[in-house]
């Protein structure tokens, strides 16, 4: 971009000086490191000036050896593509076309290469294009340009093509700031010349076959254009690029490129209703690769054969319903293909092909809309043998292989993650062929390798154990048969009498657990099943899935174990694992299976039997207490206590005959509430013990919360409303004491439970008044106090949206208002996420209730507040607002903020500008224009605009984004 005086010269070859030093210290080997990094960063400050501009041109036309190594010319291309991405407000509209013409003269001469800098040259010609709407005919204009004179046409072709090929994929690039509209525009553009690119690109198949770096970029190209959908399918079809994709499948050098294209079109190829001839086009072709695959296979070239699995999958995905409903002969081929593919013995290239088989079946079961029910039938019959044949591939993927005792705990955790994977293939097979058909085929696999296994079951047991891990995903509760199917009888009875070898208990006895609804209905077996699901908590290795499976057990067939006797039983076996060496989480569980139990029993029943249970955890925590146990065992005993309180739930209030006989039943709370007050003592000793642990503090919170949510459904709903006045000035005063964030949540809690209780809104309102006093002394106490109390900030925020939304008056009409909205502010700039969410949350519900005005929940006085509080501190928020996404939160935040920046908007179009203008100006300079910028965008009438596709929220989102990332850039804050 010429200058226009001496002085700007002269400063601009000062400035090529200190670059080109910069990369001379850079490349020096003597440089000091300390040296190397000032330079690095002074070149990433530079990119951020006015004189980059001038500079970058300049160095682009300076000869390689005057520049060293040519990373200079890297740098300024680099350099121009940022500036036009992100600085193009800096330069005057009459600067456009020069900068352009200048950029693709740059291109033309560095067409041969270094390929980098050509192509960041392309990419910088196609931001141009997309910001500067007077070049209207930019890809006509650069095929014009760079095909004549047709003597220096080949010279050119390289460069030619990479624009083509990026002008597409920048229309999608949404860091370039530029309104919906003009991305439209461009989209527009780029589909007209559609037919012109087609055509070129043909001509270039035609005439270049035997240079193999342009016939890759024509197919690159030609994967770009189908991408963005911008070329017509006629044309397409006419043209002879399809049949140079699939040729460069048999030349090793354009192999992925043509892999590439093929994906793409079938993507393109996808709207059935207008590319059914192109489909019909390219199905043969793709059919015709399965040979290909399987001598991939054969040769050990994995790389090929998953590029072929990858494009078979496509294929599948995208053409699904067209090949179903009007080619099922072809998608049954397809189907072979990709179940070959399935049975590949790594598992990356198997995994691959999952997603179509979920797709395929989800359509033969009636999920899909593709066929009728006649139809499904047929298909069902005729993908029958298919899914049959991919059991057994599925079963020889799941098989531990021989080494996998000696794998790393990565390893075995990713191996355990593709099991999950194709359990859930299992279960889409099922779908297909039934549940009970896919049991019966892996019982008969089982049944086959018992011999084997019998002789020799410490080498034998993962063909046995992956049958049974097949078995344990093909559960069903949707099909009839399967509930009366002899095959799963004989299953069960059979898991427990394989011999102990390797994993087999562990995922036999997750069997059991998760055949608990078949069990329900055969209640003859589970005397069996429990002795040995039980068996399993005695050795540590197979203590999770035992403790799991009971409380899958305990929860499906609770009615069958709801009597006195087995519930004694029951609670003895529990009292009896006590001694055994199990993790907390099992215990939490063990405890779990009992509730589930405890729920069923007749009413009179249910509270004995939760202090039975109850009663060893609060001898081991008064034990605790007494003899100074540490805070981690205490932890432990409160969540298993936890448990208990949270998870029983009986069905029904007492009946009139329970009453007759139990008087003390006539308005009887729930059971848990009962148990919570009788642990009320207990618990405040803990906090008196144990007060400055925030693990334990929460652990003893988490008992009232669960307790309130336990009884907030259901025939006792609204018992623990009770406790509700005796609760919060309780853990008011031990938030005073010791301000840990779990106080506040429990509030929240009961704010969110019981709020349409009138006569608790006294209570309320002194708990958030005292609350809220505490907050603010903490947070103001230290410069890092805001940073240093994450949790405290997010459940303090989390409360006072709540109070907004349910109680407004409680904040909008006190003066705690203007105090939460200064520290709120102040916590904008957190970095803890869910913190920062969480303040982000109150600023959005504080402007929704001003934008809803009298239509929402507000009294006149509540919305008066409100509007005072922002007409005279709208200035602060909006200055906090900018910083924010300036660049003090994290960038994946700005998405965030972009609805609050709206919504100060909103409170008043004239003073809400002046606001955001001051703000801008109090940035540092180079973030002024940037700003401006920004303003531009949200005060449009496009941004400002009411309708219901959300077009405004994403000029906001937008406009917030593209300042963020030039700000960032320029390192501004």
């Amino acid at each position: 971009v010429p200058q226009s005086n001496a002085s700007a010269h002269r400063l601009d070859s000062l400035s090529m000086e200190s670059v080109l030093e910069a990369f001379r210290v850079q490349q020096d080997p003597q440089a000091r490191p300390e040296h190397i990094r000032d330079a690095n960063l002074w070149l990433e400050r530079f990119q951020s000036t006015t004189e980059a501009w001038t500079v970058a041109d300049g160095l682009l036309s300076l000869p390689a050896e005057q520049v060293g190594n040519g990373s200079a010319h890297v740098f300024a291309a680099q350099t121009l593509r940022a500036k036009i991405q992100y600085d193009w407000a800096e330069l005057p509209p009459q600067s456009h076309a020069a900068l352009r013409d200048s950029l693709l003269a740059h291109a033309v001469r560095y067409s041969a290469g270094p390929q980098v800098v050509l192509t960041q040259l392309c990419l910088a010609v196609a931001t141009l294009a997309l910001h500067m709407e007077a070049w209207g005919q930019a890809v006509p204009e650069l095929i014009g340009r760079f095909t004549s004179p047709p003597a220096e046409a080949l010279a050119k072709l390289p460069c030619l093509l990479e624009l083509l090929t990026v002008m597409p994929e920048e229309a999608e690039n949404f860091k370039v700031a530029v309104m919906p509209r003009r991305r439209d525009e461009f989209r527009g553009l780029l589909r007209g010349a559609g037919p012109q690119v087609v055509a070129l690109l043909g001509q270039v198949q035609e005439q270049c076959r035997g240079s193999s770096p342009l016939v890759q970029a024509c197919l690159r190209c030609t994967a770009s254009w189908l991408k963005a959908k911008s070329v017509p399918a006629d044309c397409l079809m006419a043209s002879p690029l399809v049949g140079l994709a699939f040729a460069a499948l048999d030349d090793q050098t354009l192999f992925d490129e043509g892999v590439e294209m093929l994906v793409e079109l079938v993507h393109f190829s996808k709207e059935a209703d207008s590319h059914a001839q192109l489909v019909a086009g390219i199905m043969p072709p793709v059919l015709a690769l399965g040979r290909r695959y399987d001598a991939a296979v054969q040769a050990g070239d994995e790389e090929v054969a998953r590029a072929l699995v990858r494009l078979f999958t496509e294929t599948g995905e995208q053409c699904l319903h067209l090949l179903l409903t009007q080619q099922p002969e072809w998608l049954v081929s397809l189907a072979a293909c990709l179940l070959r593919g399935a049975a590949h013995p790594d598992a990356d290239v198997a995994e691959i092909t999952f997603n179509f088989w979920y797709m395929l079946a989800e359509e033969l079961n009636g999920g899909g809309r593709s066929l009728n029910d006649a139809q499904r039938v047929d298909a069902r019959g005729l993908f029958a043998d298919c899914f049959r044949q991919l059991l057994q591939a599925l079963r020889s993927l799941v098989e531990f292989p021989s080494e996998s005792d000696s794998w790393p705990a990565d390893q075995a955790d990713d191996f355990r993650r593709f099991r999950y994977a194709v359990g859930d293939v299992l279960t889409d097979a099922c779908k297909v062929l039934s549940s009970t058909a896919c049991i019966e085929e892996v019982y008969g696999a089982l049944q086959q390798r018992l011999p084997a296994f019998g002789a020799d079951p410490a080498g034998q047991w993962r063909s046995i154990e992956a049958c049974v891990f097949c078995a344990r995903q093909m559960i069903t509760s949707n099909e009839p048969a399967f509930f009366t199917a002899p095959v799963v009888h004989q299953l069960l009875q059979l898991l427990p009498t394989l011999p102990a070898a390797g994993d087999l208990p562990n995922t036999a006895i997750r069997t059991v657990g998760t055949y608990a609804n078949w069990l329900s209905r055969h209640a003859e077996m589970l005397p069996q099943m429990l002795t040995y699901v039980t068996s399993g908590l005695q050795q540590q290795r197979n203590a999770a899935a035992a403790s799991q499976a009971m409380k899958h057990l305990c929860d499906a067939c609770a009615e069958h174990l709801a009597e006195e006797a087995t519930m004694a039983q029951l609670i003895q076996m529990y009292l009896g694992t006590l001694s055994f060496s199990l993790e907390p989480a099992d215990r939490v569980d063990l405890v779990a299976a009992l509730s589930f139990v405890v729920s069923q029993l007749p009413l009179p029943q249910v509270l004995p039997a939760m202090e039975a249970i109850a009663r060893p955890l609060l001898q081991r925590l008064q034990a605790a207490l007494e003899g100074g146990g540490g805070p981690g065992e205490v932890s432990v005993l409160l969540e298993q206590l936890c448990a208990l309180l949270g998870k029983v739930s009986p069905g029904a209030r007492p009946t009139a005959d329970e009453v007759a006989r139990v008087p003390a039943l006539q308005d009887a709370l729930h059971p848990s509430v009962h148990l919570l007050q009788q642990l009320w003592g207990v618990l405040e000793a803990i906090f008196e013990r144990h007060g400055g642990d925030s693990r334990v503090m929460e652990k003893l919170c988490r008992c009232y919360k669960h307790t309130s949510r336990n009884t907030a459904q259901g025939p006792f709903r609204g018992d623990f409303r009770s406790l509700v006045p005796r609760l919060l000035p309780q853990v008011t005063g031990w938030f005073e004491r010791q301000p840990h964030s779990c106080f506040l949540y429990v509030a929240n809690v009961c704010l969110r439970g019981y709020h349409d209780a009138p006569e608790l809104l006294p209570t309320f309102r002194e708990t958030f008044a005292r609350m809220s006093a505490v907050v603010f002394r903490l947070l103001s106490a230290a410069p890092t106090a805001i940073p240093d109390n994450p949790d405290v900030v997010d459940d303090f925020f989390e409360l006072c949206s709540t109070v907004l939304r349910l109680h407004p008056a409680l904040l909008a009409e006190s003066e705690l208002l203007l105090s939460s909205f200064q520290c709120g502010c102040a916590a904008l700039r957190i970095q803890h996420r869910e913190a920062n969410r969480a303040v982000v949350g109150f600023f959005e519900m504080l402007l929704v209730l001003r934008q809803a005005g009298a239509r929402g929940n507000l009294s006149p006085a509540a919305l008066n507040g409100i509007t005072t509080l922002l007409v005279a501190n709208g200035a602060q928020l909006a200055q906090e607002l900018l910083l924010a996404i300036a660049g003090l939160v994290p960038p994946a935040r700005v998405r965030f903020l972009s609805p609050v920046l709206k919504g100060l908007v909103l409170v008043d179009y004239a003073a809400s500008r002046s606001w955001l203008e001051a703000a801008v100006q109090a940035l540092p300079p180079g973030g002024h224009m940037d700003g401006a910028t920004l303003l531009q965008a949200i005060y449009s009438a496009e941004a400002l605009a009411r309708d219901d596709r959300g077009a405004g929220d994403r000029v906001f989102g937008q406009a917030a984004e593209a300042f963020s990332n030039a700000c960032r850039r320029r390192r501004l804050l």
